[in-house]
């Protein structure tokens, strides 16, 4: 078993490549294989003379498969969910005999955010319930409490801005991804926001250039774009447009809030 966590270890040390994926799938079926022989894996939970070495094991080689996982060396969507699920006993029925592994705080940062970016919110409450009030200052565990806290309140910019100041290099596929997720959910606003507004306005409030906006309306069928104008639906009137972040705009949206209101009452 020594040999089989130690190449689960190099592996997870690298970066991806279709070589790396070969050789990780390989090691990672080779390790589950060697735990067959262990008797005090999951459900059982009887300490006995070999259990915390046993259950020590599976968890730094599930560890691993996380981080493998995570820097897309395992490739397919479900790999790190998968292996997240498989290491999660370890983390919380075992802890007690176990303590926490070094890698505890990451792993479980990471778990968060991709319960965030895949917009499972109700298993994202759920794990953070189960995290003692004091290990959620754990930095990178705060981190992802800290992006969720942001995403909720609708402060994008904030939110792109975080995606910088990342503390774990495990994050950036999902962070990717996130950003992907932010610039739909800004498009959608501006969509709903505005009869029309200039490809220059939309590339400042999604924080991308005017040459991305553009490739985004290719793929937005109610998008038109007309002498540098993005019309949205069935209305070609520029005119209408009214530029976001000046005070008419900020009026207009206020009076527009104020009517709704007003009927709902």
């Amino acid at each position: 078993m020594a040999a089989e966590l130690k190449e689960l270890k190099r592996l997870s040390e690298g970066s991806a490549s279709a070589q790396a994926t070969e050789e990780a799938e390989r090691a990672l079926l080779a390790f589950k294989e060697a735990l067959c022989d262990y008797e005090s894996l999951p459900p059982n939970t009887a300490v006995t003379s070999n259990s915390k070495g046993e259950r020590k094991t599976a968890m730094q080689g599930y560890e691993y498969a996380c981080i493998l996982a995570a820097k897309n060396i395992l490739k397919g969507e479900s790999a790190l969910e998968r292996h997240v699920h498989l290491l999660s006993p370890f983390y919380w029925d075992y802890r007690q005999e176990l303590g926490d592994s070094p890698k505890r705080g990451e792993i479980l940062g990471l778990e968060l955010l991709s319960l965030l970016v895949g917009k499972q919110l109700g298993d994202f409450y759920c794990l953070l319930e189960r995290i003692p009030l004091n290990e959620r200052t754990v930095k990178c565990i705060d981190y992802v409490v800290s992006l969720e806290k942001h995403l909720m309140e609708g402060n994008y910019n904030q939110l792109l801005k975080m995606r910088q100041k990342s503390p774990s290099s495990l994050y950036k596929s999902l962070l990717n991804n996130l950003e992907a997720t932010i610039q739909d959910e800004v498009a959608s606003c501006i969509e709903q926001s505005y009869p029309s507004i200039s490809v220059e306005s939309a590339a400042k409030l999604m924080n991308v250039k005017p040459d991305d906006v553009l490739k985004y309306a290719n793929d937005k069928e109610l998008w038109k774009i007309k002498n540098g104008i993005i019309m949205f639906g069935s209305n070609e009137d520029a005119k209408n447009e009214i530029p976001p972040g000046t005070a008419r705009g900020l009026i207009g949206e206020t009076l527009n809030y104020a009517n709704e209101l007003e009927r709902i009452v």
